[in-house]
């Protein structure tokens, strides 16, 4: 027997290299998809808890520090993937910094994977398979998940707060036995995690995941906004709000669905060059106008613009972007989200002059029956991902990642798990 601590390398082969107790042994294996990997097998579990690599938040605002965590079995209705590729939400960088007691922590949730286990229950899919995980899920039980008009499961909505599994109320990742806690049910920053079946969704696996991991969360988000709800006719005029990613992807929406003119509003003028790559024609600056940019909106357009969206959550732009749509036909979708002692004001002739104000969450996709669309739409050369991707880190530079965010550099980073 090898003596504990020298790990024995055998291509193909399980080799034990240190038996710890009678119910605990590491193993270091070789696999087809997922190389070698540290293993633990445990006397109650058949698959074994991996250690690898994950960028752990420590505190609040911290730089993340590589560290080897242990990855628990997927029980029932979990799955446990392989993250290849993974980017950074403004999400993250909120709830990084913000004074919250959920530490130490793993961040991240856009991301695309391979599927390495899964536990008890789960049928809808296997070892090998392709996913994106998501930030909110879909247990195609509730009443939300049956419904058509909605996407905001009882079971799997977005929850913060939660740093643990559902199924039991534990974290699937420790070190030297002291938990470290989800995010939002995904924790992407880590070479392997655990995930509800419910957040997972199985796309073609011909599909680069380098680059349909964007559409985890925040363009999707934008693009759905636009194509699902606002739903702009062919040749119509669409107002955007905010052109940080979100706000390009529903300028890309606006652009799929046949719209003419997409104007851009934004207080950043740097931005207005590279949005027109996505489809926008024109370009407001409030800063620029004395009037209220509605009335400015209203002028450029004849009466106001058919569709708006507004992707800042910053609550005098949701007004502008509801009081700038067009009487009797107009409609305005608000996306960001606003602080929470916010107050929406508006004269209640606006909406009696049939004006239309909606609100979506994650673009009303619903993440296991629509993504794989999605994904789709990338691969029929529809949708355009690539001009999202403006830097690329490897895992271990992944505080890389978090300057070129603060420094409002950059749209999407991509993180290669290939550190």
């Amino acid at each position: 027997m090898p003596t504990a601590g020298k790990v024995i390398k055998c291509k193909g082969q399980l080799q034990m290299f240190s038996k710890l107790s009678p119910f605990v042994v590491f193993y270091q294996i070789k696999t087809v998809h997922f190389g070698w990997i540290n293993m633990v097998l445990c006397a109650n579990s058949l698959i074994g808890c991996w250690i690898r690599a994950a960028a752990v938040a420590w505190e609040a605002g911290k730089p993340l520090s590589m560290e080897e965590v242990e990855v628990a079995p997927p029980q029932a209705m979990e799955v446990r993937v392989k993250i290849l590729f993974t980017s950074l939400c403004h999400t993250d960088v909120y709830f990084w910094e913000a004074k919250t007691p959920v530490f130490p922590r793993i961040f991240g949730h856009e991301a695309g994977g391979i599927v390495e286990s899964v536990g008890e229950g789960v049928t809808d899919v296997a070892p090998g398979d392709h996913v994106l995980p998501v930030f909110t899920g879909e247990c195609k039980e509730c009443a939300h998940c049956k419904s058509a008009e909605s996407n905001m499961c009882d079971l799997l909505r977005i929850n913060t707060d939660r740093g643990v599994m559902i199924g039991d109320g534990k974290s699937r990742f420790s070190i030297n036995g002291k938990p470290i806690y989800h995010f939002v049910g995904t924790s992407t920053f880590s070479e392997y995690t655990v995930m509800h079946v419910g957040c997972v969704a199985k796309i073609n696996p011909e599909a680069p995941l380098d680059k349909v991991c964007v559409l985890s969360c925040g363009i999707s988000t934008g693009l759905g906004a636009s194509i699902n709800v606002a739903k702009p006719p062919k040749g119509s005029t669409v107002a955007v709000f905010g052109l940080g990613a979100v706000g390009l992807a529903a300028a890309e929406g606006a652009r799929i669905a046949g719209a003419s003119r997409i104007i851009g509003v934004d207080l950043n003028p740097n931005r207005f060059e590279e949005a027109r790559k996505f489809g926008c024609t024109e370009f407001v600056n409030p800063k620029d106008h004395s009037k209220p940019v509605q009335e400015v909106l209203a002028e450029m357009t004849n009466g106001g613009v058919d569709r708006s969206v507004e992707c800042t959550g910053n609550i005098n732009a949701m007004i502008q972007a509801f009081e700038c749509v067009h009487d009797g036909w107009g409609v305005a979708v608000l996306v960001g989200v606003p602080h929470k002692d916010a107050e929406f004001k508006t004269h209640p002739m606006n909406f009696l002059n049939e004006r239309t104000l909606k609100g979506t969450f994650f673009g009303n996709f619903k993440p296991r029956t629509d993504l794989p669309n999605v994904v789709e739409l990338y691969m029929k050369k529809e949708l355009e991902l690539e001009k999202f991707i403006t830097h690329t880190v490897p895992f271990s530079e992944i505080n890389k990642a978090f300057d070129l965010m603060a420094k409002g550099e950059g749209i999407r980073c991509i993180i290669r798990m290939d550190h």
